[in-house]
């Protein structure tokens, strides 16, 4: 038999609202920003994944505290979520040569 949600209070509502905003709004220390990032670097994993017909999308988390990285291909998807400018740039090099090698 199939699980129904329980209607949520008001009360329960607003305190979940609350605890959403509350860690939107949480300092995390350091803030990720994509203009600290390399073009070239940038430029290389968006060349390799959408030549071979994929997608890569850019974000950061809702915290603002990660990067975020999604790249769909056929039918996978891969999200990562790196937390710094040196560890995001590594991964997008590892994605570029990824591509570059699986395409040989």
């Amino acid at each position: 038999m199939p699980q129904s949600r329980r209607q949520l209070s008001p009360n329960e509502a607003n305190q979940i609202q609350k605890s959403l905003v509350w860690r939107k709004n949480a300092p995390t220390g350091a803030l990720c920003d994509w203009s600290a990032i390399d073009p070239a670097i940038l430029r290389g994993a968006v060349d390799a994944v959408t030549k071979s017909g994929g997608a890569i999308m850019f974000g950061v988390t809702a915290d603002g505290g990660a990067f975020s990285i999604c790249i769909l291909q056929g039918d996978q998807k891969v999200k990562e979520y790196p937390h710094s400018t040196e560890e995001l740039e590594e991964m997008l090099k590892g994605i570029t040569q990824w591509y570059v090698d699986w395409k040989l």
